[in-house]
C-alpha cells in the first residue's frame, strides 16, 4: 500500500484553507452588511472576530487532548459538518446575536475541530524525519485561502449578496467530508505502515523533529516543562505583533503618504511571503537547530520594525519591510509543531498545542487595541514600532529557555 502521509498532508493543506479562508481572511468583507443592514456598530462588527479568537483557543484546550485518544478523523468530520451547518443558518439569520453566535462561537468550535489544530496534529503522528516540511506544506493553507477565498467571497457579494455566499461557504465544508473520512487515520501504524514511509531500520536525519522518547504528558507535566513557557510566550509575543501589523499595514501605508489601491498590494504581499516563509522554513525544520531557526525568525522581525522606525519611510522601504515580515512570519507555524514534536513527541502533539493557544490569547489581544492606542495618542506608528521591536527581545530572550532534547545524529 502507498504511504497514506502526504494525501493526509493534502487534506489537511485544504481543511485549514477552509477553515481559515471562510471565518478570518473574509470576515472584513461582511462588516458592512453588519453596518447597513443589522445597524451595528464598527466596534460592535469587529467583536465577532474577537469572540472567534477567543473561543477557538480555549476550544483547542479541550480538543487538543481529544485529537490524542480519540478518532481525528471522526472529529475533523463533526467540525467539517458542524461549520456546513452554522453557515447555512447564519445565512437565514435574521438578528445581529443569531450571526454572533453562529460565527463566533459555532463556526470557532468548528474550525477548533477540523481546521490548523487537527491538521497538524494528524500530520505530526505521520512523520518524524519530514515532519517541518508536511507541517510546512499544510500550513499554507490559511494563507493560500485567504488569497483565494477572499477575492471570491467579494466577487459573489457584489454579485449576488451575503446569503448566497454563505450558502456556497456551507457547500464547501460539506464536500470536504469525504476526503477527510476516506483519507485520515490517526497514525500511520494503523494501516500497517510507519512514519515517513519508511523501512524501520532507516535513520533519522539530524534535525528532524522526533522525541527520543515519545509518551504521554500528562497536563501537569507539560505545564511545568520550560520548553512549554518559553514556547507559548515566543509565540505569543510574535503573534501579537502579527496581528496588529496586519490590522494597520494599510493605515501606516496611508501616513506616509501611499495611496489605497496602491496600498492593499501589501496586504497580499505579506500572505505571498508567508506562503515562501510556511514552506522553506518547515524545509529547514527537519535538517537545522528549531531553536536556532527560531531566533532567526525572530531577528527578522524585530529588524523589520527597527528598519520601518528608524529608516526614512516609502513606497520602497514599506515594501521591503513587508516581504522580510511576511517570509519571517510564515515560519512560525512549522517551527512550533517541529519543536512541539520534538520536546514533547506525537503521542502529545495536540495536547500541548491545544494548551499554548490560551496562554497566546491575552497577547492577540492586547497587540492591536494598543498599537491603535499609540498611534492615536502620538500621531504616529514611531512608538509603536518601538514597542514591536522590544516584543521581539522578548520573543528572543524567552527562547533562551527552549532546551530541546538532543536528536539521533545531531551533536548540538
Amino acid at each position: 500500500m502507498p504511504f497514506r502521509g502526504w494525501l493526509i498532508v493534502a487534506v489537511g493543506f485544504f481543511a485549514q484553507l477552509l477553515a481559515f479562508g471562510c471565518s478570518i481572511a473574509v470576515y472584513g468583507l461582511f462588516i458592512p452588511m453588519l453596518t447597513t443592514e443589522f445597524g451595528a456598530s464598527f466596534m460592535v462588527a469587529n467583536l465577532g472576530l474577537s469572540i472567534l479568537g477567543v473561543v477557538m483557543a480555549l476550544a483547542g484546550v479541550v480538543v487538543g487532548p481529544l485529537l490524542d485518544r480519540s478518532s481525528i478523523r471522526a472529529l475533523m468530520v463533526a467540525g467539517a459538518l458542524l461549520n456546513g451547518l452554522a453557515f447555512l443558518a447564519m445565512s437565514q439569520a435574521t438578528t445581529l446575536w443569531q450571526l454572533g453566535i453562529l460565527f463566533g462561537v459555532v463556526v470557532a468550535s468548528g474550525a477548533a475541530l477540523f481546521g490548523p489544530l487537527a491538521a497538524n496534529t494528524v500530520i505530526a503522528k505521520w512523520f518524524d524525519a519530514h515532519r517541518g516540511r508536511a507541517v510546512g506544506i499544510a500550513s499554507m493553507g490559511p494563507p493560500t485561502g485567504g488569497m483565494l477565498l477572499a477575492p471570491l467571497a467579494g466577487t459573489l457579494i457584489a454579485s449576488y449578496g451575503w446569503r448566497p455566499t454563505l450558502l456556497v461557504f456551507a457547500a464547501l465544508h460539506v464536500l470536504i467530508i469525504p476526503a477527510i473520512w476516506l483519507v485520515i487515520r490517526n497514525r500511520p501504524e494503523d494501516l500497517g505502515q510507519l512514519p515517513d514511509g519508511v523501512a524501520a531500520n532507516i535513520s533519522t536525519p539530524a534535525g528532524s523533529g522526533v522525541a527520543p522518547a515519545s509518551r504521554q504528558w500528562t497536563t501537569g507535566e507539560v505545564l511545568r516543562a520550560p520548553v512549554f513557557w518559553a514556547l507559548a510566550l515566543a509565540m505569543g509575543s510574535a503573534g501579537a505583533v502579527a496581528g496588529a501589523f496586519n490590522a494597520n499595514v494599510i493605515p501606516y501605508a496611508a501616513d506616509i503618504g501611499i495611496r489605497l489601491q496602491d496600498a492593499a498590494f501589501f496586504v497580499s504581499a505579506i500572505g505571498a511571503t508567508a506562503i515562501l516563509g510556511t514552506l522553506g522554513f518547515g524545509l529547514l525544520a527537519d535538517r537545522v537547530d528549531n531553536r536556532a531557526l527560531f531566533w532567526v525568525v525572530v531577528a527578522l522581525q524585530g529588524l523589520t520594525f527597527a528598519f520601518l522606525r528608524w529608516v526614512e519611510p516609502g513606497y520602497g522601504s514599506l515594501f521591503g519591510a513587508v516581504l522580510v515580515f511576511g517570509l519571517a512570519a510564515g515560519g512560525l507555524m512549522p517551527l512550533m509543531a517541529s519543536v512541539v514534536g520534538q520536546g514533547f513527541g506525537a503521542r502529545s502533539f495536540g495536547r500541548v498545542m491545544g494548551y499554548i493557544g490560551p496562554v497566546t490569547l491575552p497577547f492577540a489581544f492586547l497587540g492591536p487595541p494598543l498599537t491603535g492606542w499609540l498611534r492615536q495618542s502620538t500621531g504616529s506608528y514611531a512608538a509603536a514600532f518601538e514597542m514591536f521591536v522590544g516584543v521581539f527581545v522578548f520573543a528572543g530572550l524567552a527562547l533562551v529557555w527552549l532546551r530541546l532534547p538532543k536528536r539521533a545524529g545531531h551533536a548540538g
